[in-house]
């Protein structure tokens, strides 16, 4: 198991994978909570607000921004992997998600952009992608953002998913037009 400086264990979110028959289940698309997100119309959930559709999946800000902006960006298809895809819907989803990334780092001033590709609890492709911030309490790794639960008045949340939007559609006509 990983440590910190200190000697101190990193907590870890769960010791054991779910049972095999389930996994399985859920790589072939079986009962796949992504999959059921990205085919509901722009609706919003427990844990995420839709911001937008683009080619190949759906931006969606995650209620807790523990992390300022802390959003994901889910595939269309069911695939657990980015080269599962064909190699130009593979251009397309990293296209789309490069948007995503430049929309966030606008609106919210990041320092940095991580971008993560997990998938270990869900192997539906998706991208974790988290604003970093100079000062942050993590600058040598990942911002764990179950570490503090930030909710937001839903005024808020709608400002903040209404100027993604706007600067989404800003970049991505720059992009057509090829000045950026």
């Amino acid at each position: 198991m990983a440590q910190k400086e200190g000697g101190d264990q990193v907590k870890r979110m769960s010791a054991h994978w779910m049972p095999r028959k389930n996994w399985d289940a859920l790589v072939l698309g079986e009962n796949c909570p992504l999959c059921a997100l990205v085919k509901a119309p722009g609706a919003d959930n427990t844990y995420n607000l839709f911001v937008a559709d683009l080619s190949m999946g759906r931006l969606v800000l995650v209620n807790n921004q523990y992390v300022k902006g802390y959003s994901g960006f889910i595939c269309y298809k069911h695939v657990r992997e980015p080269y599962e895809l064909p190699q130009d819907e593979q251009e397309q989803y990293f296209e789309d998600l490069m948007v995503c990334g430049m929309a966030l780092e606008k609106v919210f001033g990041a320092d940095k952009m991580n971008f993560q590709i997990l998938g270990n609890s869900v192997p539906h492709l998706h991208c974790h992608i988290q604003p970093r911030y100079y000062g942050d309490p993590a600058p040598d790794h990942p911002i764990d953002p179950g570490a503090g639960n930030v909710i937001l008045e839903p005024e808020e949340y709608r400002e903040r998913v209404s100027r993604i939007r706007e600067m989404l559609t800003l970049i991505r006509a720059d992009r057509r037009k090829g000045t950026r």
